[in-house]
């Protein structure tokens, strides 16, 4: 892995039991960058966010992550190599404080002590447009700023890999603009993103590269609008898209 390289899969298998989700997937992914991941539902996209957390371990290939080879390394290690991940559905402490909330990720998720966890926390409110919130109970949130928590949260383990699973699912247009501006913010502080979305607006307007994925594996990867221009995609997702 060159000094560039961030996160690779080589030849990664891995599923859940006897049933295999990912076939041979390989990928690399750029510090710095905005890597968008679209595909069909089932197509593997959240295994994928599993394995490279650590919740399941491939029974092929290598992940590699920041030059540490982190194939078999359990999560709460990776999270401390600094791999943070949302989820599709919030689900904050309600009855806890917005800023309580990324307190107990950076402490009890990253190890910091309560004072340098206090720091952490509050610079991804900040980073979240959720400072002015930070003494509401999260339980009273709008959806859009569930899933800035969501991000926060993330945020409050310090990663420089962020993974952010459908994040944008849900809110109206200009909320959706709100996760854009959002993103590119977060970029420019320094992180590197991984972004599964089915939102396209946002993958093509919002990502640096792009992966669709089907049945497993990477079916095409490049720059984004000439991935979504694609024949072969629009066969295997915008036409099952279509038709669901």
């Amino acid at each position: 892995m060159d000094t560039d390289t961030i996160l690779s899969f080589e030849h990664v298998n891995a599923g859940y039991g006897r049933v295999q989700i990912l076939n041979d997937l390989s990928f690399e992914m750029k510090r710095g960058e905005v890597y968008g991941v679209i595909g069909p539902n089932g197509c593997g996209k959240t295994t994928m966010f599993n394995a490279l957390i650590g919740l399941i371990i491939p029974t092929k290939g290598k992940i590699a992550y920041d030059g540490h080879d982190v194939t078999k390394t359990n999560a709460a290690a990776r999270c401390k190599l600094g791999i943070g991940r949302t989820y599709q559905v919030p689900r904050p402490f309600e009855g806890m404080s917005v800023f309580e909330n990324v307190l107990v990720a950076s402490v009890h998720g990253a190890g910091h002590s309560e004072k340098d966890g206090r720091r952490v926390a509050l610079e991804a409110l900040k980073l979240t447009e959720l400072y002015e919130k930070r003494e509401i109970r999260a339980g009273e949130l709008t959806l859009l700023d569930r899933k800035r928590l969501e991000i926060a949260r993330a945020l409050g383990t310090e990663p420089k890999l962020l993974l952010l699973d459908e994040v944008a699912a849900g809110l109206t247009e200009a909320e959706v603009q709100d996760v854009m501006k959002m993103v590119a913010n977060l970029k420019a502080a320094g992180y590197s993103i991984i972004w599964i979305e089915h939102v396209i607006q946002t993958m093509v307007e919002s990502t640096d590269t792009l992966m669709c994925m089907s049945e497993g594996h990477n079916l095409l990867v490049g720059e984004p609008l000439e991935v979504m221009n694609s024949k072969l995609v629009e066969e295997v997702y915008l036409g099952v898209e279509e038709d669901e």
